[in-house]
């Protein structure tokens, strides 16, 4: 089933910010940049024969987006996260995509394997797949067909979505991903990771070009 990888994201000066007990805004946009190069860099070098679907309100990140040589998907004005998702559902059903694959850009370090075993797992043509995240969350969301659910991301989204695919008949599985589910959202995500690490997400890289061989 022909399948499309939709990623949200906000403007980068709104981004993160339950980090800004430990992070100064500048250091949060960054981080938020530097997650997002990596998902789509993560993509294009493992899955390039996947579509990308880039859902924003910042024609910054549209730009990015297209450096990558992914699909953008500009929204006229931010109206949140759940918003987002579903206009890119909307988008890719009207498009004849089969299923969506709703990808947080903030995914702290994704495995191949684990995307792989995602990828493949079987598709019915009424079918959800859930990749929760460790607050109970989701960090991943497979849905086919694409609007095959309301979007409830929030507090407890992984049972929301959970409820929500048993309500409407679809078949249901959650899918457990060690790596997959730590994303980076708060000051605890961050302590997971390396002082070395954390010095990296933080560079600043909103003036320099990407470097990257399509």
């Amino acid at each position: 089933m022909s399948l499309c990888i939709v990623i949200p994201m906000k403007d980068p000066q709104h981004s993160k910010q339950r980090l800004s007990d430990v992070l100064a805004p500048a250091e949060r946009q960054c981080v938020a940049l530097n997650l997002l190069y990596k998902t789509l860099r993560f993509l294009r070098a493992h899955f390039s024969d996947t579509d990308v679907l880039i859902v924003t309100p910042s024609s910054f990140i549209a730009d990015i987006a297209r450096q990558f040589h992914v699909k953008v998907l500009l929204e006229p004005q931010a109206n949140g996260l759940n918003e987002a998702i579903t206009q890119g559902a909307e988008y890719c059903q009207l498009h004849g995509y089969k299923s969506v694959l709703v990808l947080p850009a903030d995914i702290i370090n994704l495995k191949i394997n684990e995307f792989e075993q995602l990828l493949n797992t079987q598709r019915t043509d009424n079918s959800v797949v859930i990749c929760p995240a460790e607050d109970g969350g989701t960090n991943a969301l497979l849905c086919t067909p694409p609007m095959a659910i309301d979007f409830s991301y929030g507090i407890d989204s992984s049972n929301k979505h959970w409820s929500q695919a048993t309500r409407k008949g679809c078949n249901c599985e959650l899918l457990a991903l060690p790596s997959l589910a730590l994303d980076l959202d708060t000051a605890q995500d961050l302590q997971q990771l390396s002082a070395s690490a954390i010095n990296q997400l933080k560079l600043n890289t909103l003036n320099n070009s990407i470097k990257y061989a399509s």
